[in-house]
């Protein structure tokens, strides 16, 4: 019994399935400390570029929120979903 436990390759996907895991749950946290923090500060210069730029300032202050979040989304998922293209499995 104990020779078959050492050979069983299956175990291992869990195993990587909980890392893959603690990794974007980790990675999520450390992105929302990062941006609570530097929010204000971003959204403060958006609003000075806003009011100094009267061509392009009112349209790049609403539309980089939005395009930050989008960043942020597609990397959430690259993770989570590319993690096989990324360690080169075929599965």
């Amino acid at each position: 019994m104990k020779d078959n436990l050492r050979r069983d390759r299956d175990g291992l996907s869990v195993l990587q399935s909980i890392a893959i895991f603690l990794v974007v749950v980790l990675s999520l946290i450390v992105l929302v400390t990062v941006l609570s923090n530097l929010w204000p500060r971003f959204t403060g210069a958006l609003a000075n570029y806003s009011t100094n730029e009267t061509v392009f300032g009112p349209t790049v202050k609403s539309l980089t929120p939005i395009l930050v979040g989008l960043c942020v989304l597609l990397v959430i998922l690259a993770i989570v979903f590319l993690n096989g293209i990324f360690n080169g499995n075929d599965e």
